[in-house]
């Protein structure tokens, strides 16, 4: 389709120029000229040092059978057309017409036009319009590029080319390959039209449906495109090269796609920098990890992956930072993912809720693997509270914690290490009350669950124990200093991905529920 609309506005242009285009004589020399017929047609033969003039253009051949009533003529062996514009043409065969202005020629062809060389076996060459139209394979060099084709147009007035079927542009540090692209030989700009495609010399893979690139600035706008390195592949409806700086710069329906992981994000725009190793993906973020028959959503206002060593080795998200995970909620300010171990960092006010759990700390750091929580480690300010089936808050405080969790992402373990209080209910489950409040206070201590619920604990180093009977218990004993129920800042799905629900497919979203 694309070479039939070229060769539809190649065809108009012509035949717009040849109407009323006026008879301009051939004149010739030779140093032997005979005369002769062929098929009763009056035929003029010529070899030796042959020159043929029309208007501003020479032709030179070695020999010529030139049909003066036609005036065409056909010449052999080395030619050097000669234009107005200073462009020149050598090949071994030519058909000229003296009516049209119009030179075929065949068999290494060569057109030189300042800098810019195009090689062809095959160029029709219009002299009026300063217009080539090659077949069959071309190719042009100029300072800094070589570009070929099995097609294309070029307009030596305007130093613009045309290159259509297998376009190939060997750059200075890259190889484009495109379906069709426009080149302006002064400019050095090239617009390529479908699919395109450029390969780097650091192994860099770029596809996109069509763009532009100024080589003289280093720029370049794609559309529709796909970046692809070593460590990741990049998407966007539209993406930018600052190759002067390293920098690239993505817009509308950012993808990100972590290599050799489960990892995505996804976000507005994106920035990547060559010299500092960084993508960063902003504007409406999500983040998707795919686990074991579920999906950990994430949003924020900014994710960056960190580059080391060839792999993408942490992403880095802040501000606002929300995520979702069946049975696994959570909020803070910023959050670290270690991508070889599948470490998960959380700083600045973090939270989590865990079925009928809350948990906070100053630092929170956990492991989701095979859509498992591994051992979490709650550093400085610890403090977990449950809600049990009466609406009481079972809480355990201390400096540091490390809790363990069963398949299920049930707690399993809580060690407590410094500073040490709980409070806990205990309940009589047949009548549905309360049997007395337990409160402990202990430098260290162990917590075992069961079913979520907990089954026994372990004191260390002189514990303070006391339990309060249903009757006595007060207001103040009901909880620990520092106490917060945070249920109103618990996300919904919803909150984390409400923008990219119609962009993504989300595993069971039908099953989700807000």
């Amino acid at each position: 389709m694309k070479t039939l609309f070229f060769n539809l506005i190649f065809l108009s242009i012509i035949s717009f120029n040849l109407i009323g285009q006026k008879k301009e004589k051939i004149n010739y020399s030779a140093d032997e000229l005979k005369f002769k017929r062929v098929n009763k047609e009056p035929v003029r033969k010529l070899k030796y040092n042959v020159v043929f003039t029309q208007g501003e253009t020479e032709i030179k051949c070695d020999s010529a059978n030139f049909y003066n009533r036609r005036n065409i003529l056909e010449a052999f062996g080395k030619i050097i057309i000669t234009n107005s514009d200073s462009s020149v043409i050598v090949a071994e065969k030519l058909t000229y017409d003296g009516e049209s202005k119009t030179a075929k020629l065949r068999d290494n062809v060569i057109y030189k036009k300042g800098d810019e060389q195009i090689k062809t076996n095959n160029l029709d060459y219009f002299i009026d319009m300063k217009m080539g139209i090659f077949f069959d394979n071309g190719e042009l060099n100029d300072e800094i590029n070589t570009l070929s084709s099995r097609n294309g147009i070029f307009y030596g007035d305007q130093d613009l080319s045309i290159f259509y079927d297998n376009v190939k542009l060997i750059g200075e540090n890259y190889v484009l390959l495109s379906d069709s692209m426009t080149y302006n030989s002064i400019s050095k700009e090239a617009i390529t039209f479908g699919f395109t495609k450029i390969q780097s010399e650091d192994s860099i893979i770029i596809e996109s449906d069509g763009g532009l690139f100024k080589q003289e600035t280093n720029y370049s706008k794609l559309n529709s495109s796909k970046v692809e390195t070593k460590q990741y592949i990049l998407e966007g409806d539209i993406i930018n090269f600052d190759d002067e700086n390293s920098i690239y710069y993505a817009s509308k329906n950012v993808k990100l796609k972590i290599k050799e992981s489960d990892y995505y994000v996804y976000g507005d725009e994106g920035i990547y920098s060559k010299e500092n190793n960084t993508t960063k993906i902003f504007g409406n973020t999500l983040l998707k990890k795919i686990i074991e028959n579920d999906t950990f959503y994430l949003s924020s206002d900014t994710i960056l992956a960190v580059d080391k060593e060839n792999e993408i080795q942490n992403l880095f998200a802040y501000k606002n930072v929300k995520f979702y995970k069946n049975n696994f909620i959570g909020k803070s300010d910023s959050i670290l993912f270690n991508i070889n171990d599948s470490l998960i960092k959380m700083y600045n006010d973090p939270i989590i809720w865990n079925q009928n759990n809350q948990i906070t700390s100053d630092t929170i750091s956990f492991k989701l693997i095979s859509n498992k929580v591994e051992q979490m480690n709650l550093l400085k300010n610890s403090f977990i509270i449950s809600k049990d089936s009466l609406g009481n808050f079972n809480q355990i405080k201390g400096r540091n914690m490390l809790a363990t969790f069963s398949d299920e992402n049930y707690l399993k373990t809580i060690d407590v290490n410094g500073n040490g209080e709980t409070i806990y209910f205990g309940l009589n489950e047949e009548s549905n009350s309360i049997l007395g409040l337990n409160y402990i206070v202990c430098s260290d201590l162990k917590l075992n669950f069961e079913n979520n619920e907990i089954n026994n604990i372990i004191f260390y180093k002189n514990p303070i124990a006391k339990m309060i009977p249903p009757h006595e218990i007060k207001e103040k004993d009901l909880y620990i200093k520092s106490f917060e129920w945070r249920e109103e800042d618990k996300p919904k799905i919803s909150d984390v991905v409400y923008y990219f629900r119609k962009k993504i497919y989300l595993r069971n979203d039908s099953k989700i529920k807000n």
